[in-house]
């Protein structure tokens, strides 16, 4: 029998993604495994009863059916109005806001309605691994911009961006905090990035799902800086702010033409996300809710247990993060590759981390740790992998 599957699909680099080691985990967890998740980024927090609750009003009023592509206008107005209060942008929530499926299904089409063949988007890495791999199965072309340097610094230099230009380039997207690395954009890097654009003419993605999760910095937005709101488009979820991963509902904000075109490819293929859903995230931008500040601050504390207990390991170096929820970990000196560590370490202790490979291959002597875990589970994980390593160096 032919092989029917694409060749876009077979013929990459097969690389075990975030989910599939997730995945594994699970069913390790089924077989009776003992096992302590520190490879997915899912806060362990519940999702606030007031999102519920205003689903379950949903439920009930029977709005079960399709929204428009573009979604609930009024989730659509609760996300430009909360954009403002928080950025001090106005957007027509009519013509310039779609919510999406997640902030997945947002960069799904954006590659789509806006990447030819030729096209080339500037990737900074490490990344966030279905950025590749979403482009390469669309056939998208994509140039990756190393960040992280020697010693675990983190830096965004011009000179290297303006390297990764060509006549095909794009688009640029941006991520702060950066998944996987936690670190915080400057705004200098911010306003060196937003100069870049403009004397490339390219158009800005900024991948803005942990904007509410920054420890240390000041946090600046793009589209704030002259001239960049009609050249980006800023990509956004309820996932992490509200802990609604399962829930899938994000959005993209941007130039009414730009929008448009996002949402007749969404109306042909999702055609909207889940109606109730949206109507809960209504709730998540309209409502005080103080289980997200709760859940900030459970965030700072395992950020700070998870570096100051890495600082007692010997050899063994992370970037320290300043938002989001993980710590990218150098294990080189172990002289083995994130994936085999990670296949031994599930094995051999029950914890699942993410390989480096999974945010650009040039990562593999890296490891993601996820601190969205109970307190508990992460001092156990923690002395967990202290002993793993140590019997690592010791063969």
């Amino acid at each position: 029998m032919r092989e029917f599957l694409s060749e876009r699909l077979t013929g990459g680099v097969k690389v075990k993604g975030l989910f599939e080691i997730y995945a594994m985990a699970l069913e390790r967890q089924r077989q009776g495994q003992d096992v302590i998740h520190m490879e997915i980024g899912r806060p362990d927090f519940d999702t606030p009863v007031r999102i519920k609750e205003k689903a379950k009003e949903a439920l009930d009023q029977g709005l079960v059916f399709y929204s428009e592509p573009a979604g609930l206008l009024e989730l659509r107005k609760a996300i430009t109005d909360h954009t403002e209060k928080q950025l001090g942008l106005k957007y027509n929530p009519s013509t310039q806001a779609i919510v999406t499926v997640g902030a997945s299904e947002a960069l799904d089409l954006i590659w789509e309605a806006f990447l030819d063949p030729e096209d080339e988007v500037i990737l900074p890495s490490p990344y966030y691994g279905a950025y590749s791999f979403q482009l390469e199965y669309q056939g998208k072309k994509y140039v990756k911009v190393p960040i992280l340097k020697e010693g675990g610094k983190v830096e965004y230099r011009r000179e290297d961006f303006e390297a990764a230009v060509t006549p095909n380039t794009k688009m640029i997207l941006i991520n702060s905090p950066n998944n996987p690395t936690g670190y915080v954009m400057t705004p200098d890097e911010i306003k060196m990035i937003a100069d870049f654009a403009k004397e490339h003419d390219l158009l800005v993605v900024t991948d803005d799902c942990y904007d509410q999760f920054v420890f240390e910095g000041e946090y600046l937005n793009i589209a704030t800086l002259p001239g960049m709101k009609e050249r980006t488009l800023i990509v956004n979820s309820t996932s992490k702010a509200y802990a609604m991963t399962g829930w899938r509902v994000g959005y993209v904000l941007g130039n009414p033409e730009y929008i448009d075109a996002l949402v007749r490819i969404h109306g042909q293929t999702a055609v909207c996300p889940t109606v109730f859903a949206q109507a809960g995230a209504i709730s998540a931008y309209t409502e005080e809710l103080p289980e997200t500040e709760i859940m900030l601050e459970a965030f700072k504390e395992r950020k700070q247990y998870i570096a100051e207990f890495l600082r007692t390991i010997d050899g063994i170096s992370y970037v320290e993060p300043k938002g989001a929820f993980y710590i990218f970990m150098d294990i080189s000196i172990l002289n083995m590759e994130g994936a085999d560590f990670c296949e031994e370490l599930i094995k051999s202790k029950g914890v699942t981390l993410s390989p480096g490979n999974n945010f650009g291959l040039e990562w593999g002597p890296y490891v993601r740790i996820s601190y969205a875990s109970s307190m508990e589970d992460i001092k156990e994980a923690m002395v967990r992998i202290r002993d793993f390593i140590a019997e690592k160096r010791a063969k």
